[in-house]
């Protein structure tokens, strides 16, 4: 099929590391793996070592289903133009997901199936070489064809009824898929289920791979199409294969070998305690940070193989129970207990101190907003504002974390906290401050006679609560004498720092500035201080033990 493609297929990718034999399924961990950038869900290139072989993994020992070319294309039953690309309609459709299959016919393996359509063309050579094993779940059955329309598919009932062969019409759009061989035949199609795999053998590793979109992977590759849309791509591998391509993309593999070691197993703990996670799309984890960052074989190198080798089967338990091993880049000092992030207590995630981690380039940062950018912000979470006054950080933790966030709005106070905090301001850590940019750190405010609402009295100054966007001309005071109008720029106000003169032309409170510490959410392990403890000679163990409070390493 490749020769046919007008278009470029971006790489997807799986496999998995699996003896040739089998795996117990508590040592495997399903991974959905994409590729940045990939244009086409619906179809993806497999390409393998030697011969790809496909397996029923539905047993804890998988079965070996059928065995073909080392090169198969892979597409979600639908309809497509001649060099298989995807279309929305059957207007400009050669292929499509209406099938004829062959009534009363079932058989209980691929190759009885096959045997099945050899002696059929044998008998009939009219026929062609269309038909193809059809797997439903629970039986073999056989196919012929990818018609566009029902038309199309019931001429072809009729023709083998003329055979004597009785067959019906199937329809499978979006809910099947097709395997193509090289030379663009249909030789197998599934119902959508997790339980068919494909892989290869690599005699130069002496393990089972596969590329994917040219990507190659350990293990096995399997397909689901979700949402009635998707066909996404599913690595099956073991454990331990598959911390070879997450270690490396969560810590440079020339960092310290304890920092590595204790990368391995935070993550290998994550992963089996998050099996299942997923489990409605047929997966366990992603392979992006809304899991663990994994990059398949391309990225493994020699020192974090070594992590993972020699802490194989390692994990982290508080109370006899795997604890959910959370990390993160850089604390910016210390890290945070995990009620203050997000909504439990958890004991073994505490604040720690972690002045270690202060040798990360993202120790401190600052951001600056202009106020609409602001309020693009808070429209993108479904706050339906047009103007903002103020930003506060009113209440922050122990360990220096903002906890409650008002905005001042048009549309009244905003209040939001805790990790949403730095997901509305879009910032790296919640280590933070929000200011005015201003000449000090306070915000001053006014009110004009076109406002309802004014600042408070006093004899000769007002404690200010709105903001200042321009000079103070053709403003006024109010006060027990009455109003007055300004005329100049220069005005001592009372504030929380006591009585203080401002030029207020000095002030642009269209622009906030945040300050920040840190990178990520704060909770369990720091990475780079993990890399800075190694590199003073403290242990894996000990890394492990300080980031996650009472634990136990089994």
């Amino acid at each position: 099929m490749k020769k046919y493609f007008k278009i470029i297929i971006v790489s997807l990718m799986l496999c998995m590391f699996f003896s040739t034999v089998a795996f117990a399924e508590e040592d495997d961990i399903t991974v959905r793996v994409r590729i940045k950038g990939r244009t086409f869900n619906e179809q993806a290139e497999l390409d393998g070592y030697e011969n790809i072989t496909i397996y029923d993994t539905s047993s804890v020992i998988p079965k070996k289903i059928y065995q073909t070319d080392d090169e198969l294309s892979i597409l979600m039953d639908t309809y497509y133009d001649q060099f298989y690309n995807e279309l929305s309609s059957i207007t400009y459709a050669k292929i499509g997901p209406y099938h004829v299959k062959l009534s009363n016919k079932y058989f209980n393996s691929f190759e009885e199936a096959q045997n099945e359509i050899n002696k059929l063309i044998s008998t009939i050579p009219t026929l062609g070489s269309g038909f193809y094993p059809y797997f439903n779940g629970q039986d073999y059955q056989i196919c012929y064809g990818a018609f566009v329309d029902s038309n199309s598919a019931l001429t072809f009932v009729n023709t083998l009824k003329e055979n004597g062969i009785e067959s019906t019409e199937l329809q499978t759009q979006k809910q099947s898929v097709l395997v193509y061989d090289g030379q663009n035949n249909i030789v197998f199609m599934y119902k959508n289920n997790y339980n068919i795999a494909f892989t290869s053998f690599n005699s130069d590793l002496g393990s089972e791979m596969i590329k994917i979109d040219s990507k190659p992977y350990r293990g096995m590759m399997a397909f689901n199409i979700i949402n009635n849309a998707d066909l996404i791509s599913i690595n099956k591998v073991d454990v331990e294969s598959y911390l070879y391509g997450v270690v490396p993309c969560e810590s440079p593999s020339s960092w310290p070998l304890d920092a590595l070691k204790a990368q391995t197993l935070a993550a290998r703990t994550y992963a089996v305690a998050n099996l299942k996670r997923y489990n409605l799309y047929g997966y366990d984890l992603n392979d992006d940070v809304s899991s663990q960052v994994y990059g398949g074989f391309l990225s493994e190198k020699n020192s974090t193989n070594i992590a993972v080798e020699t802490t194989k089967g390692e994990m982290i338990y508080y109370n006899g129970k795997l604890i959910d091993a959370v990390f993160h880049s850089t604390s910016g000092g210390s890290t945070e207990n995990s009620e203050n992030v997000w909504q439990y207590e958890i004991p073994y995630l505490r604040g720690v101190d972690d002045t270690y981690s202060n040798i990360s380039p993202r120790t401190v940062w600052q951001k600056i907003y202009t106020k609409d950018q602001l309020i693009a912000r808070l429209r993108l979470y479904d706050y339906d504002v047009n103007e903002i006054y103020d930003v506060k950080i009113t209440k922050v933790t122990e360990n220096n974390r903002a906890y409650e966030c008002i905005f001042y709005t048009d549309k009244g106070e905003i209040t939001i906290y805790k990790d949403l905090i730095r997901s509305v301001l879009g910032v790296d850590s919640l280590w933070l401050t929000v200011k005015n940019n201003t000449e000090g750190n306070d915000s001053f405010y006014f009110a004009s006679l076109k406002t309802t609402e004014f600042a408070s009295r006093s004899n000769d100054s007002i404690d200010i609560t709105t903001t200042v966007t321009d000079g103070l001309t053709n403003k006024y005071i109010i006060s027990n004498k009455g109003k007055t109008q300004i005329t100049g720029n220069n005005v001592a106000f009372i504030s929380s720092s006591g009585i203080t003169n401002k030029d207020i032309t000095t002030v642009n409170s269209n622009q906030y500035v945040i300050d920040g510490r840190g990178w990520g959410h704060s909770l369990g392990m720091s990475q780079y201080g993990a890399k800075q403890m190694a590199t003073e000679g403290f242990k894996y163990d000990e890394i492990i033990k300080h980031y996650y409070t009472g634990v136990t390493i089994q």
